[in-house]
């Protein structure tokens, strides 16, 4: 019998369209929930990031890989000062395009509960690429003060990776161990560069001043038994990558890095227990700032081993099968014949 790899099937129908005889490409879906809008990217098929407004926040949670529990780290992509609850942004616009999905956001510097210390805008363009299982975004950043920073308002807060890391808790794959979200936090500026593991440091604030800083929070194979910690089970999950680069368009930007783990929800599954943040120190006599971004997200090798487009071509592999299996019984049939046998009917 004729034998074809599928994969050879499976690359032969990737892309090949949604179904309409249209060709795949990005589109945004827009849902509502009890005051909060997500907007779902999608790329031929695939959710692959979500925006999340919640009454006031620009939170951006990648999905690059095909795992449907998939879904990690956080990046709430708006300025905040200590203490402060994230609120006031405008999701002005989101858009797609043949080359990806492209979002305006603009807002108030949160302050306290319900105040504000300035402006900000955000503009990024973000593409997916399935076979890499991999987002990546480019942008601009700029924030405006109100006045200087001080004792009183304290350190700017840039941004907010969100993330979970589980300590010593028990594994499906048996004894105890660490997991969650994330690995670890791989950080590189002007003149440095560290992993920080966040039970080995939980209040982690090194000092180092940059104009530029990466942060990449490596993703994780999240496989906490939490029916051993006396909750409903949950599936193990692939948990992808998050990286952010900030680079400053103005020299002598006094940027640091911060890190802080909640020692005292280390063992919880549903808490974002790890906060990122780059700090602007309030030594600063600046009140605008002009960043670059950079934005990428990638799957961990386990997650899946079909892409997005396999689904949609499941009409094509089914004829493509058929059409096998009838040329392998054809040529057997002919072959009995030529033998000088019977047909086998």
């Amino acid at each position: 019998m004729l034998l074809v790899p599928l994969s050879l099937i499976i690359y032969a129908t990737e892309g090949s369209g949604d179904g309409t005889g249209t060709t795949a490409g990005y589109s945004i879906q827009q849902v509502h929930d009890n005051g909060m809008t997500e907007y779902r990217f999608i790329f031929d098929k695939h959710h692959f990031m979500t925006l999340i407004d919640d009454n006031g926040t620009l939170n951006l949670r990648p999905h690059p890989g095909v795992d449907i529990n998939g879904w990690g780290s956080s990046w709430y992509a708006q300025p905040f000062l200590p203490g402060a609850t994230l609120g006031h942004t405008n999701i002005d616009s989101i858009t797609s395009s043949d080359d990806g999905i492209n979002v305006n956001g603009s807002g108030k510097v949160s302050y306290g509960t319900v105040s504000a210390y300035g402006t900000w805008t955000i503009t990024m363009s973000f593409s997916y690429s399935a076979a890499q299982k991999r987002i990546t975004g480019i942008g601009q950043y700029s924030i405006t003060l109100d006045g200087a920073l001080s004792d009183t308002t304290g350190d700017l807060n840039l941004y907010k990776i969100a993330s979970n890391y589980l300590h010593d808790v028990p594994l499906l794959s048996g004894g105890t161990g660490d997991t969650g979200d994330m690995e670890r936090a791989d950080v590189i500026g002007d003149s440095f560069s560290f992993s920080w593991i966040p039970p080995d440091q939980p209040s982690h604030f090194p000092g180092d001043i940059t104009d530029y800083l990466s942060v990449d929070v490596v993703g994780q194979y999240n496989n906490v038994d939490t029916a051993a910690q006396g909750y409903e089970a949950i599936k193990p999950a692939y948990k992808p990558s998050l990286k952010v680069i900030l680079s400053s368009q103005q020299a002598g930007l006094e940027m640091i890095f911060g890190g802080i783990y909640d020692w005292d929800k280390r063992r919880d599954f549903w808490e974002d227990n790890v906060g990122i943040t780059p700090l602007i120190l309030r030594q600063s006599t600046s009140v605008e700032f002009h960043l670059d971004i950079e934005f990428e997200s990638e799957a961990l090798p386990g997650d899946g081993s079909a892409p997005s487009g396999v689904v949609a071509a499941a009409p094509v592999l089914i004829m493509l099968v058929a059409v096998i299996v009838m040329f392998a019984i054809s040529r057997s049939r002919n072959n009995k014949v030529n033998a000088g046998d019977e047909l086998p009917y």
